[in-house]
């Protein structure tokens, strides 16, 4: 007995973190067209795009994943998981593994050596080895795109160095030391592709019997790279399918399969399929306002860009005056640098330690780079103004500065704990706890007659740091340097205050839901709060004198 539906044409719709993907089906199963979409958190108008391509009149049934949202009409709904296996059964029968890498989440299905079904596992609340780590570590080796990365990885022809992925914002210190240690970036390219893999190895095959071919689906099969890592670390037949709709399309197959459908009583337009959602909306955080502190004049005397002639750095360079600087001949003066995984900072200060000028420029994973670039723009200041300025002594601290302390020749490379107290202290005798949230680390300390007495940093995932900030701030298309300004007084729902690729599932679907964006960047500056107190700070332990440090502290609105 034939399927209802074998003379009429089928949608299946999939809704995931980022895409929108629709398959329109025959009546026999054979697939007439799809089409995919990333949506930026726009999902009903991204469908609506796609679906006003489709000719109504001869679609009789509308399927779609469990995944999509409800305002999406269809006749029928079906779990994601069974849509992807029917979809890979039809188009790959001798597949007895499914390996999906997608966005954030990737996952394996097994079957036994007869085909049947045996068990799924699926990653951690964690996005290391999703197609979106992948996306982030490109954008911070500014590369125009993912398949620049996949490029670079199949150029190189030595041996990858090992980087770990984990959290996607601890990467960048693996990508730091890589380079430090004389990596082109054809080899990191590789070396982070290596570790997706062995990350999803880990995570997915370890302990597990696997039946081959293993069939990879998801926007990383598309990765070349990946593929190539998979086939040396793995040592399994592997199917490779770059097609992303399988789950559209599984929806579809399936609808196509049941034994009957109302498909006659379902949406007929595309007016039909996206139902009017609703304008009201709920807030769980009042306003943002700064009641309980002050906030510091953070101005300087002079401000200017320095873009440099000699040394050539991706990133401009930012030179504060915080002293009328007169023509001396000859100044005495300490230099401080601090080398971090995302910005290099650097401080000239007197005899008596008040700081005549600050430099600060992105690390952009070229500490070495940045760091000359920094020297190159002291030395324009110093000719400038006629300084004659002359170093008593030059310390380093940051991710970089032992690295940077050698060449430099330092007389002291002080660890960033032990820097920050020293600083907090100078500022406020009586400081005895300190909230410091930097570009991938945060950090608690409490001090007593200003010594450290404990100090705790976050680990594994970096969640509640200023590149989690950084990153929702890009994909909401804002400048870091509005932020503050455009969510003070702001209410705001509640997101996720867990990983950084996961942050974008909820941005998205606050925005479907009406929030508008300042609302959302709201919401992103309470997860840090939240990722921060409930993962990095001894709430009992903080004291009666908080300073906060850090890049992000010049966010008043955080």
């Amino acid at each position: 007995m034939g399927s209802p539906l074998e003379d009429s044409r089928v949608l299946g719709l999939d809704v995931g973190a980022v895409s929108v993907s629709v398959a329109e089906l025959e009546g026999d199963g054979s697939i007439l067209r799809t089409f995919y979409e990333l949506h930026h958190g726009r999902v009903g108008e991204t469908a609506r795009r796609i679906l006003r391509d489709i000719d109504f009149t001869l679609v009789e049934g509308i399927a779609a994943t469990t995944s999509t949202p409800s305002f999406l009409r269809s006749h029928r709904r079906y779990d994601n998981q069974i849509c992807l296996i029917t979809s890979a059964r039809r188009f790959h029968p001798e597949a007895r593994s499914i390996l999906v890498v997608g966005a954030e989440r990737f996952g394996l299905v097994r079957f036994d050596p007869a085909g049947a079904y045996l068990s799924f596992k699926a990653n951690s609340l964690c996005a290391a080895g999703t197609g979106s780590f992948l996306d982030q570590q490109a954008s911070r080796l500014n590369l125009a795109s993912i398949g620049d990365l996949t490029d670079l990885a199949i150029a190189n022809r030595g041996p990858p160095p090992k980087i770990a992925s984990r959290c996607a914002v601890f990467a960048k210190t693996d990508l730091v030391h890589a380079q430090q240690e004389g990596h082109g970036v054809e080899a990191i390219c590789d070396g982070l592709c290596r570790g997706v893999v062995k990350n999803i190895i880990d995570s997915l095959f370890t302990g597990e019997t696997i039946h081959g071919p293993v069939l990879v689906v998801g926007g990383v099969a598309r990765n070349s790279a990946v593929v190539k890592h998979l086939r040396g670390l793995l040592g399994v037949e592997l199917i490779v399918d770059g097609h992303l709709v399988h789950g559209a399309a599984g929806a579809a197959m399936k609808l196509l399969g049941e034994e009957a459908s109302n498909g006659g009583s379902g949406p007929r337009s595309v007016a039909e399929v996206i139902a009017e959602t609703s304008s009201e909306r709920s807030f769980e955080y009042p306003p943002l306002e700064l009641r309980l502190s002050g906030y510091p004049d953070f101005r300087s005397k002079e401000k200017r860009l320095f873009t440099g002639k000699t040394v050539a750095h991706s990133h401009p360079l930012e030179v504060e005056l915080y002293r009328e600087l007169s023509s001396s001949g000859k100044t005495e003066a300490y230099l401080g640098i601090d080398i971090g995984s995302t910005s290099t900072k650097a401080v000239v200060t007197d005899r008596d330690g008040e700081v005549l000028a600050g430099f600060y420029t992105s690390t952009a994973g070229k500490p070495l780079v940045a760091t000359q670039f920094i020297l190159e723009a002291l030395s324009d200041l110093d000719c400038s103004k006629n300084l004659g300025l002359e170093f008593l002594g030059v310390g380093t601290t940051g991710a970089g500065r032992k690295f940077i302390g050698k060449i430099l020749g330092a007389d002291l490379v002080l660890d960033e704990i032990t820097a920050h107290a020293r600083a907090a202290v100078e500022l406020d005798p009586d400081v005895d706890t300190i909230i410091e949230i930097g570009g991938q680390d945060s950090k608690f300390t409490t001090l007593r007659d200003g010594r450290v007495t404990l100090s705790v940093m976050n680990n594994v995932c970096a969640a509640g740091t200023g590149s989690f900030i950084e990153e929702q701030a890009r994909r909401l298309k804002v400048p870091l340097s509005d932020f503050a300004a455009r969510t003070k007084g702001a209410s705001s729902p509640i997101a996720s205050e867990r990983c950084t690729v996961f942050m974008e599932r909820d941005l998205n679907h606050c925005l479907s839901e009406g929030y508008s964006t300042e609302e959302v960047l709201a919401a992103v500056l309470h997860s840090v709060r939240e990722n921060y107190l409930n993962k990095v700070a001894v709430e009992a332990a903080i004291g009666d004198r908080v300073a906060f440090q850090g890049a992000t502290a010049l966010n008043e609105a955080l």
